[in-house]
């Protein structure tokens, strides 16, 4: 069966991780995979496994009728069963060119961030409405869907986010603290995302001032570049902690930095379900995340993190200090993170999920059709 998935592009960020992970990870005997991504040049591209192609387009700014015409020639040329579009910025092109090109499977996915001006409320739920089977990555974001948009609840199907866990967790935490200067007995609080206003990592830094005034030996690392990396680094400053919080930027080996922290926080107003929390958890870190999106299906209050209102930086660093504790305190929730992620999260169980969709999806539909 050839799938082919439609993003807006392949630049960083959890939808785009999840997508890579998606074509790398699913049995090629089963399921050929492509991806079409509408803008070119994404970081991400050169992650994708030899084997499966990746097609680059060429989008305008804006709406983009020519798209769909780019859209079409490729469907025709690549013949897929089932087209996958991620998202708005795929949606409507995506569903226009599939069904001109005779695809016979057309799903969509939504990932966390929802659009909702009224006149996207509108495209949204029509276009929801024709494609064969619209997904959300979280219970709490397909309810979100339902509520902000009036579409069926039983129609979305939920499939969870997955996490490697061979590549998270194996990481000597010593040797990694290491390799980022870290001193001995220094707390290490830290963060990873796209720097980009829906993330709020700003909160994390107002909650670490305060943290930081509690005379605690503690360092804050974000992880991630953006357009705001620039206004975060200033806030640090203006805040008196700029000596006691590092942006390291985008690291491939992410890894590595999970695997130094001894509490990872998450402090986004929005979120599908959450990679960063999931990558933590496999890192043997509790989470403090605010609650959003699927965080209450991810994090175990009290036995691997706790959650607080989105928008508190006073509440955010008293869940720092408490989830902190001691170090047995730290690696006991660790450790619940860890066999919470091996038993519910694991990236396996995401594959089969993916792949037991398409399959009954395709079987159903073309043996009607």
């Amino acid at each position: 069966m050839r799938v082919m998935h439609v993003v807006f592009s392949l630049d960083p960020g959890g939808m785009e991780h999840g997508v890579v992970k998606l074509v790398n990870g699913i049995d090629p005997a089963v399921i050929a995979s492509g991806i079409c991504s509408t803008t070119p040049g994404g970081a991400l591209s050169r992650l994708v496994k030899p084997g499966v192609p990746v097609i680059e387009l060429r989008r305008r700014q804006g709406n983009d009728p020519s798209l769909v015409w780019q859209l079409y020639r490729t469907f025709r040329r690549e013949r897929p069963h089932v087209v996958h579009t991620h998202g708005w910025g795929t949606l409507c092109e995506g569903l226009v060119a599939a069904r001109l090109a005779r695809v016979p499977v057309v799903v969509h996915g939504e990932h966390g961030t929802l659009q909702l001006k009224p006149y996207q409320v509108r495209v949204q739920r029509a276009a929801w409405g024709r494609v064969d089977q619209l997904l959300s990555v979280s219970s709490r974001l397909a309810e979100r869907m339902a509520a902000e948009t009036g579409y069926p609840l039983d129609r979305i199907h939920v499939v969870r986010n997955g996490v490697d866990l061979s590549r998270f967790g194996s990481v000597d935490r010593d040797e990694s603290r290491r390799a980022l200067g870290i001193a001995e007995g220094t707390l290490v609080v830290g963060t990873a995302g796209r720097l980009v206003p829906v993330k709020n990592q700003g909160l994390l830094l107002d909650a670490l001032a305060e943290v930081v005034g509690s005379s605690t030996n503690v360092l804050g690392i974000i992880a991630g570049d953006g357009p705001l990396r620039s206004v975060l680094e200033a806030q640090g400053k203006t805040l008196g902690i700029g000596n006691r919080v590092r942006f390291v930027g985008h690291r491939p080996d992410i890894e590595r930095v999970y695997a130094a922290l001894d509490v990872f926080v998450l402090c986004s107003h929005s979120e599908g379900l959450s990679n960063t929390i999931l990558e933590a958890m496999a890192s043997n870190v509790p989470v403090v995340a605010t609650r959003v999106g699927g965080a209450d299906e991810l994090v175990e209050q009290g036995r691997t993190g706790t959650l607080v209102p989105p928008g508190s930086a006073s509440d955010l660093a008293t869940a720092i200090l408490e989830v902190a504790g001691d170090d047995l305190t730290r690696r006991t929730l660790g450790r619940a993170a860890r066999l919470r992620a091996e038993s519910v999260f694991g990236l396996a169980r995401m594959l089969s999920d993916y792949r037991d969709t398409y399959l009954d999806l395709t079987a159903n539909l073309i043996g009607r059709r």
